[in-house]
């Protein structure tokens, strides 16, 4: 397959797609028919906005490998950082180099392999908890148990066993009322300046009180006789290779923030769109279900064996593909540039859009059918690597992508070793937007012993 912006012009203005009630009404929706209409660029509201949706492969590696200098986060992200600080999510530059060294050793293979045993441990008592509800013939709401699963995991992996399981719960709550805040707030470049925004105190509450507990956290590690390899116990540890130096209680608190907020609500959230795909298609859940017998698996697979469950990663990848968890990403334009035939303006907002790359049909054969196969070697060539990333490209993809598809396949080999699930029966699946992409309501399943 080949690229389609070969051009002799350069001069061209991108489309524009009108402004209509539904840009201030759900910009999500409005964003994403906008971009699925036009030719992978677009111009968003009036001119003032400076808005521009990108969805075309070629100008998204633009924008993220070949002249990522040009595109940085930028004022977009001012409501994230609110909350994230000057975590790898929303630094910048020589800072989030810097970071990102101190931090990529928390992430090696021998790190993730050292969390199977809490990974698993807490996979295992959801277990139970679905095998009572399958006994009851009770529904499960699976973004709701993923999200307190998840919770444990990062919890765990994070700060070891040192919070309690009331302490613990009062982190999760606090991180739902920032997430809920960060979800109506990122709109608000589309919001004049002078118009006061509902919600903005409520937030800012919310941010402090969970700042409040991490620092309680960072205070008690510090002061501790020993100190535990979990991943705080690595980030407090970790020097900077030229100067010796460690991280800041602040730097701690950033980062800390970004991982706990990004880990559980990412995975929960790619777990329930997998579980909505293999309800929709049961044969393709007892395929996974197979491949985990034909491998030897009698209960949940060790960190050594993920590799071995080639059907269950494609499985997962097709699921990112349909629904990545963040839909929608942000950058901003230092300098004006060229993608494709356009011209890009100085200062231009950014939103690019792997929800609609991933489903642009130039791009991927029949995008709106669940295929896993379309991930096997032979069909997933170098136009489809090109056109696929939900972990992000270039120098900023995320760090957590390995721990996040290790959980995941966690996840997925205990559900589908263990049961047969449908989706509620009249239950209306409807994505919404919350910083994350999350079926509206939850998504109920009815579970079977298998």
């Amino acid at each position: 397959m080949t690229s389609t912006t070969e051009t002799t012009s350069v001069s061209e203005k991108p489309p524009a797609a009108g402004v209509r009630a539904g840009l201030f009404r759900d910009p999500f929706r409005y964003l994403m028919d906008a971009a699925a209409r036009h030719d992978g660029l677009v111009r968003i509201g009036p001119a003032l906005l400076n808005v521009y949706v990108v969805s075309h492969p070629d100008y998204i590696r633009r924008i993220l490998v070949t002249n990522a200098a040009n595109y940085p986060k930028g004022s977009m992200m001012a409501p994230f950082r609110t909350a994230l600080g000057n975590g790898l999510v929303t630094s910048e530059g020589d800072y989030w180099k810097r970071q990102r060294r101190l931090m990529q050793p928390a992430f090696h293979s021998e790190q993730l392999q050292a969390m199977e045993a809490h990974i698993a441990g807490c996979v295992e008592r959801a277990v139970e908890r679905w095998r009572r509800a399958a006994a009851q013939g009770t529904p499960l709401d699976i973004m709701e148990e993923g999200t307190r699963l998840n919770v444990e995991i990062v919890l765990g992996t994070l700060f070891s066993t040192s919070l309690d399981v009331e302490r613990a719960e009062r982190l999760r709550a606090l991180t739902s009322q920032v997430f809920a805040g960060l979800a109506s707030k990122v709109w608000t470049f589309f919001v004049p300046d002078r118009l006061p925004l509902p919600g903005a105190t409520a937030y800012r509450r919310a941010v402090a009180e969970l700042d409040a507990e991490v620092y309680r956290i960072i205070a008690e590690r510090r002061t501790a006789a020993t100190r535990p390899r979990d991943l705080l116990g690595l980030l407090l540890d970790a020097e900077h290779a030229d100067t010796g130096e460690r991280m800041s209680d602040l730097q701690l608190r950033d980062e800390v923030f970004t991982l706990f907020m990004a880990g559980y609500e990412t995975t929960a959230t790619g777990t329930t769109w997998i579980c909505y795909e293999l309800a929709r298609h049961p044969e393709i859940a007892d395929a996974v279900a197979g491949e985990l017998d034909r491998a030897g698996v009698r209960t949940l697979p060790a960190f050594a064996e993920l590799s071995q469950l080639g059907y269950q990663r494609r499985v997962i990848d097709e699921a990112f593909r349909l629904h990545p968890a963040f839909p929608i990403w942000f950058r901003t334009a230092v300098d004006a540039d060229i993608l494709g035939s356009y011209r890009l303006p100085e200062n231009a907002k950014i939103i690019v859009n792997p929800h609609i790359t991933h489903r642009d049909p130039r791009f991927w054969e029949d995008p709106e059918a669940f295929d896993p196969d379309r991930f096997t070697p032979d069909r997933f060539d170098s136009a489809r690597r090109h056109a696929y990333y939900p972990f992000g490209k270039g120098s900023r993809v995320c760090i957590g992508e390995r721990l996040a598809v290790t959980i995941t396949q966690m996840v997925v080999s205990a559900l589908v070793r263990n049961f047969e699930f449908t989706i509620v029966e009249g239950f209306e699946v409807i994505p919404r937007y919350v910083v994350t992409c999350q079926p509206k309501g939850g998504l109920p399943l009815v579970l079977r012993e298998r």
